[in-house]
């Protein structure tokens, strides 16, 4: 073992400097409060970002800007915990880290929110002009700006406030509209015919990450919204079968398989596979339409046309179907004398158009039911045939059914940008944690379809593009006399907003003073921390806007991808399930009855309410505990952020932290009276191995801490801490210095003292960057020291390295396996606790001396009733035969135990006790074992009875040999004591 200069055991901090004048209570509770540790927050988060640091490397991050909807959840809370965690970890290794907060106006999300909201007060958008409601928008967006800024900083986020950025400010605008006018200037932004996501509510198109696509069994129903904010049934799941008339033939028909009749007015042809023998004699013949009297249809071939699927053939509606539009283009582009143009039945507003007089403004769903009667009357309905795996797209903001549609849109063409991202991740320019989810974003990037831009909003970016109604001669410039001097005094804006996303995707670029003009950092941000689940509609985009707008930098260095919270029960949160909740409900508790009220008062159908309330009464009976943000932040940093899926067990691990909080106030406790016992002396030395052991935990504890944080394992780093601090400083070391503290050792309380701060310092160090308030507390009130000065420490693995003292810590991992054996013992043979052994170690050689294993144990082993009295490589007989042999778990070693000749008679009397239970419950088995063979011995026994019954005599016949067995020992026990 190093024999190690005394003086040089610990490492000494940098002085603490003070710098803010706020008063802070020092006096402390008896136990754990929440209260105490978390007043004056706002002012600990504050000094936390301000950023003091002098030296070190510059480290920045953007917290993933929140919608200004509502309220934050427990999946914003996760992104919170992780991201504080790094940026503190990142000051307390020296270096100065900024994370810089933001708000996304987030288009669709906050229009819908702010009409329903409007509508509560008896107001319809429709009535308004469209500068009232922006103001209304604006009005919501402040007001849940300011309540998301507070649950941020009640959750101890460390954010930079003077760099806040909100995705629709001036200077943004100013950002979106350079972006745009430069993309559509280089061809990339064009205007354009495409199929897109319509959702007739909000008469807007939506993006892929807007839309729900669920499973429905045939003949189901869904709740379709009405412009009244009523919900209306309808029926899905079921293919109609309708019949084509041929033109030439008033005997000859095409059946046709289709889900969706109220389309029929907008068929174009009917499509049947080349190779599909049925309809070879067709290909080319005209059908009528069986509503739209006169109307002839052409049949076509196509190879997309799925033979086993419906009839083999299907109607082609080109406005309302990707595939039927990509077919019909296909052929369009092969015959362009012969094909008609496509045209809609349906307008934005979900109406119908196009169609026969008596169909006119009818809404969709009405026009289904009445097409199926009127097929019906004309002999043209022939019935539902199977239809298995339906699905349908659900607009995850209204719950209207999509409508697929063909519109005229600004479209982004993402091909060669797409391309340049994925060489990014391939060559590892852009690391991703965790490695696997990097073939996510590539996935990605390989679907270059372009990118719609255009959302029929009033809530949002304006496209800057102009033109004169009537006329396609649209204009993009960031200038609005260069249009009127282009177009005339007739000109217009496009009515359209961005997508949210296009805004979102510029953040690196605004934030790094790409619209200054400023040098281009590279990377813009070092690391990308958000939700997988938005990894490519906001990471890739990002990742792609700013190579093409940046010349080639890069936007981050790595990304890393968090999980998707669940429940304990692994679903999705939910309002309708009830399984949301609110990062306050757990700092600050709830009752049952508030949770229940909240529900109650939500916009759900009263079938979901019920379904929720069922689920809150099962989940949470006696409400949330109030635990506090350190308890919150434990529990949702105690799971593997960086795998797919977090089933979040909130309330049950959060009271898991609270217990640690207390842990951790016991051991301030215990540090305080130590420190009332001696003055305070730098630099005492200590023989003691003990001492010596803690310092060299505390490295190898920091150098793991740091690896873990290197690959954003935070579960790891914060379990390895916990563990040093509950196993190692206060199940090992405060329990050997115990004795002293009792018998009033002076000489030794002052070693224990000056080892517990040196180790303690660094550890709450750490600890900060998981539970910054529980730290800072301690840390400040038993230390003496000014608010935030924790903040100045620097603790980083090459500062600790000489403390290293790997055979230290193996020698310990021994010792404490062999008093976990005794433990084991004492509860195996029920003995009291105030039994004394004497033991023997017989070890394996190692490098550490029998010597040095003997001082250690001589600090630690009393805590667990064991006297040891010689290490060895091998025992006498002797011994042998005068004590009983416990193995040491995890180690190549026996512990031999002897009984105290005070305790002997005690021992004894115990181990009769357990003889006498062991024999009886040896006979109680041997009973049921005679039972049970006369079971299976009885010829009325049925065959399985008898398997069952012979299986349970099996297992009695294994109690029984057991019990023989311990008893046999128990016996040579009692032998050996008398």
């Amino acid at each position: 073992m190093r024999n190690l200069n005394k003086r040089a055991l610990f490492h000494r901090f940098s002085p603490h400097r003070t710098y803010s004048s706020a008063v802070f209570t020092r006096q402390s509770s008896s136990s754990f409060n929440i209260d105490e540790v978390t007043q004056n927050y706002k002012q600990r988060t504050e000094f936390a970002a301000a950023n003091y640091r002098k030296n070190g490397s510059l480290f920045r991050m953007v917290l993933p800007p929140p919608n200004v909807t509502g309220k934050l959840h427990l999946g914003h809370a996760l992104t919170v915990a992780v991201e504080d965690a790094i940026c503190r970890h990142q000051r307390n290794q020296g270096n100065k880290a900024e994370w810089i907060p933001g708000f996304d106006h987030a288009g669709i999300a906050t229009q819908v929110v702010v009409e329903k909201m409007l509508a509560k007060r008896g107001r319809r958008r429709q009535d308004m002009s469209r500068e009232e409601f922006v103001e209304e928008c604006h009005k919501w967006s402040e007001k849940c700006s300011s309540e998301i800024r507070q649950q941020l900083t009640r959750m101890g986020a460390s954010l930079d406030w003077t760099q806040n950025y909100y995705t629709l400010d001036p200077k943004f605008s100013e950002a979106v509209t350079k972006a745009f006018c430069t993309l559509e200037k280089e061809g990339l932004i064009t205007r354009g015919k495409r199929m897109v996501h319509w959702c007739p509510t909000l008469s807007s198109t939506l993006s892929s990450q807007e839309v729900n696509r669920i499973d429905v069994p045939a003949n189901s129903y869904i709740n379709v919204p009405l412009t009244n904010g009523l919900k209306r049934k309808v029926k899905f799941g079921q293919m109609h079968l309708i019949r084509y008339q041929l033109v030439d033939s008033d005997s000859e028909y095409i059946e046709v398989g289709t889900t969706r009749p109220e389309t029929l007015f907008a068929d174009v042809a009917i499509a049947v596979h080349p190779e599909d023998d049925r309809y070879t004699k067709l290909h080319g013949k005209q059908v009528w339409s069986p509503v739209m009297p006169g109307r002839k249809l052409l049949v076509i071939t196509d190879k997309a046309v799925s033979m086993e699927k419906g009839t083999g053939a299907v109607k082609i509606t080109p406005s309302h179907d990707p595939l039927d539009y990509e077919i019909w283009n296909r052929w369009k582009q092969q015959n362009p004398s012969s094909a008609i143009d496509e045209f809609s039945c349906i307008d934005e507003n979900g109406k119908m158009v196009n169609c026969t007089e008596d169909f006119a403004e009818l809404d969709r769903f009405d026009a289904r039911e009445k097409v199926i009667e009127k097929l019906t009357n004309s002999g043209n309905h022939k019935g539902l045939i199977k239809h298995d795996g339906a699905q349908v797209n659900i607009c995850s903001r209204t719950g209207d059914v999509i409508e697929p549609r063909l519109a005229e849109q600004w479209f982004l063409d993402c091909k060669e940008m797409f391309g340049r991202s994925a060489e990014q991740l391939r060559t590892g320019k852009i690391e991703v944690f965790p490695e696997y989810q990097s073939h996510r974003l590539i996935d990605w990037f390989e679907n270059q379809e372009p990118w719609c831009l255009s959302r029929q909003l009033w809530w949002g970016h304006r496209i800057p593009a102009y033109h004169v109604p009537g006329q396609n001669n649209w204009i993009v410039t960031a200038d609005e006399q260069e249009a009127r001097q282009k177009l005339g005094d007739q000109f217009q804006q496009d009515q359209d907003v961005l997508d949210t996303w296009f805004s979102s995707s510029l953040v690196p670029l605004v934030k790094n003073g790409w619209l200054e003009g400023q040098p281009i950092q590279n990377p813009s941000l070092n690391v990308m921390e958000t939700g997988w689940d938005i990894s490519g509609f906001w990471v890739a985009r990002m990742i792609a806007l700013n190579l093409k707008l940046a010349n080639g930098e890069s936007p981050f260095g790595k990304v890393v991808l968090h999980g998707l919270v669940r429940d304990n029960e692994g679903r999705k949160m939910s309002k309708s399930l009830g399984n949301v909740i609110d990062p306050l409900d757990v700092l600050d508790g709830i009752t049952f009855e508030k949770m229940v009220d909240r529900v109650k008062e939500s916009a759900l159908e009263p079938a979901e309410i019920e379904n929720a309330v069922k689920d809150l009464t099962k989940r949470f009976p006696k409400g949330i505990a109030r635990c506090g943000p350190d308890a919150l932040r434990f529990a949702l940093l105690k799971y593997d952020i960086l795998s797919t899926d977090i089933p979040l067990d909130v309330s049950n691990v959060a009271l898991d932290g609270l217990h640690f909080c207390n842990k951790l106030w016991n051991l301030a406790a215990y540090y305080d009276q130590l420190a009332e016992k001696c003055e305070v002396i730098k630099d005492v030395d200590s023989d003691r191995l003990i001492d010596e052991w803690i310092v060299a935990r505390l490295s190898s504890t920091v150098s793991a801490v740091d690896d873990h944080m290197k690959k954003f394992s935070l579960h790891l780093a914060l379990s390895t801490l916990q563990k040093f601090i509950t196993a190692d400083i206060c199940d090992v070391y405060l329990e050997s210095t115990k004795k002293a503290l009792w018998s009033n050792d002076i000489p030794r309380i002052r070693q224990a003292r000056s080892t517990l701060q040196r180790v303690l310092q660094p550890t709450l160090v750490q600890l900060n960057a998981f539970m910054p308030f529980v730290s800072e507390h301690i840390y400040e009130r038993i230390f003496s020291r000014e608010p935030g000065s924790i903040l100045f420490d620097v603790v980083k693995p090459s500062l600790f390295i000489f403390h290293r003292n790997e055979e230290l810590e193996e020698a310990m991992k021994l010792v404490t396996a062999a008093m976990a054996a005794v433990r084991s013992t004492r509860q195996k043979l029920e003995l009291s606790p105030k039994l004394i052994f004497s033991g023997v170690l017989e070890m394996k050689p190692i490098e550490t001396t029998p010597s040095e294993i003997r001082r250690l144990a001589g600090d630690v082993t009393q805590t667990c009733g064991l006297e040891l009295q010689n290490v060895c490589r091998e025992v006498n007989e002797e011994i042998k035969k005068n004590y009983m042999a416990t193995p040491v778990p995890g180690h190549d070693a026996k512990l031999w135990l002897r009984i105290d000749a005070e305790s002997k008679k005690a021992f004894i009397e115990c181990l009769k006790k357990q003889l006498e239970k062991t024999v009886s419950r040896q006979e109680q088995y041997e009973s049921k074992v005679v039972s049970y063979e006369a079971i299976c011995a009885n010829p009325n026994t049925k065959p399985l009875n008898v398997l069952k019954t012979k299986k349970k005599a099996e297992n009695a016949r294994k109690v029984v040999e057991n019990a023989k067995q311990e008893a046999t020992r128990i016996e040579q026990l009692i032998e050996n004591q008398c």
